[in-house]
């Protein structure tokens, strides 16, 4: 079964007084792969830019722009067409053996390393050791292990803000999706285990009518190596399915920011987001 969807992200900043020059970065074209076509995307900004397109070097689409005249507002409209239908991915599974080669370090040393958002803290480290000691395989390893952060912490939806450290969410008892997925790399990652933070979307409600527009709002979770890249989202404990759109891809929410630019000008701004999607069929 596929799923096609249309996304339409509205975004962008109200400055305290005007912009007189902004330089931005907006992260918003659905990924192309083998498990999700995008049928047709582009990005409107407002004032009209200097704008330009180009691929990361985690294989995410970014439109640059900037402008050089005052402005009171920035609107950054994203509409996209994606096709997803996901096969399940044909792996066998690793082994602990497996991922102990050192040619597992060297491929992947990019989403094996520690980073600040991913670094763990006392308290999780002795709930991954334990996680660790009692599973027979990787497989068992993630589930046992995102089990214990979806009980331990609190989902706070919609929440903006991310924990410059994931063992802050974790020491709070609560965090947005962005938290779960940077505790789950980092409890991956620390016992050898390949992992990528990946953002989108996810269509939120199954049964609206075809082409009825749905509020919908970004969404984080992650893809681990088993051989192949394995999706898990680790705040709704599920594999994601046709509803997931997949937009970005990297080591942590740092290489994914939907929107992020500096201005000159008087000090102050305020972002604003909405996000609507329909099923086409």
């Amino acid at each position: 079964m596929s799923v096609t969807m249309r996304l339409v992200h509205r975004t962008g900043y109200t400055y305290t007084g005007p912009a007189t020059q902004s330089y931005n970065e907006a992260r918003l074209t659905p990924l192309s792969s083998a498990r999700q076509t995008v049928l047709h995307s582009r990005v409107d900004v407002t004032p009209t830019p200097w704008m330009e397109q180009w691929t990361d070097y985690w294989g995410t689409t970014v439109t640059s722009f900037e402008l050089h005249e005052p402005h009171d507002e920035l609107k950054v409209v994203a509409i996209s067409t994606v096709t997803v239908d996901r096969h399940p991915a044909e792996t066998a599974g690793m082994t602990w053996e497996q991922y102990a080669d050192p040619s597992v370090r060297d491929e992947f040393e990019e989403v094996l390393r520690i980073v600040p958002r991913t670094a763990l803290g006392p308290a999780f480290e002795e709930v991954v050791a334990r996680a660790r000691e009692n599973a027979a395989t990787p497989a068992v390893f993630v589930t046992d292990v995102i089990a214990a952060i979806r009980e331990r912490l609190d989902y706070i939806a919609g929440r903006r803000t991310v924990y410059a450290r994931c063992a802050g969410a974790w020491d709070d008892a609560q965090g947005a999706c962005q938290d779960f997925a940077h505790l789950a790399l980092g409890a991956l990652r620390s016992q050898g285990i390949p992992a990528r933070f990946v953002t989108g979307y996810v269509f939120p409600d199954r049964d609206a009518p075809v082409g009825a527009n749905v509020t919908g709002v970004s969404h984080a979770w992650i893809q681990w190596w088993d051989g192949a890249w394995t999706a898990v989202d680790p705040s709704a404990g599920v594999v994601p399915d046709d509803f997931y759109i997949e937009v970005a891809q990297g080591r942590d929410h740092s290489d994914v920011v939907p929107l992020r630019g500096i201005f000159t000008g008087t000090p102050g701004s305020k972002m604003f987001v909405t996000v609507e999607i329909s099923r086409l069929a």
